[in-house]
């Protein structure tokens, strides 16, 4: 079932729906952003209204374009591994082309945690942070 799901989210977000991943995910788990990434405060954040301005909404006011193009879903239980490339066009026609891993962990059908790895300098340097 979490493959499934994870599986099921990226297409919607790839349709643009970043609410999707707040329909599984519990008000307590930590999203962690890589750290040095421009949109991580330096701790987890947690609940819907942290992570939708503070990454979401974020990225709507620093991007033209954004895709979230995934290569791989690895099940691993309980834990699901996702693989691929940040892609898009900032608001000052700079391009992001950067890996990315995810890595979701469940409890039954609930997101408890997330945790993103990204290239943070090539994110810097695109956002004029470099």
């Amino acid at each position: 079932m979490s493959k499934a799901y994870v599986e099921y989210m990226y297409e919607r977000l790839a349709e643009g729906d970043f609410g999707v991943v707040f329909e599984k995910l519990s008000p307590d788990a930590p999203w962690i952003e890589a750290e040095n990434v421009p949109y991580s405060p330096g701790a987890p954040l947690k609940g819907r209204e942290a992570i939708q301005k503070t990454v979401f909404d974020s990225h709507e006011k620093d991007f033209a374009e954004f895709q979230i193009n995934v290569s791989r879903i690895a099940d691993a239980g309980d834990t699901v591994l996702v693989q691929g490339r940040y892609v898009g066009t900032t608001r000052t026609g700079a391009k992001l082309d950067a890996i990315f891993s995810h890595v979701w962990d469940f409890d039954g059908d609930t997101i408890v945690r997330f945790q993103q790895y990204t290239d943070t300098w090539q994110w810097r340097r695109v956002l004029g942070l470099e």
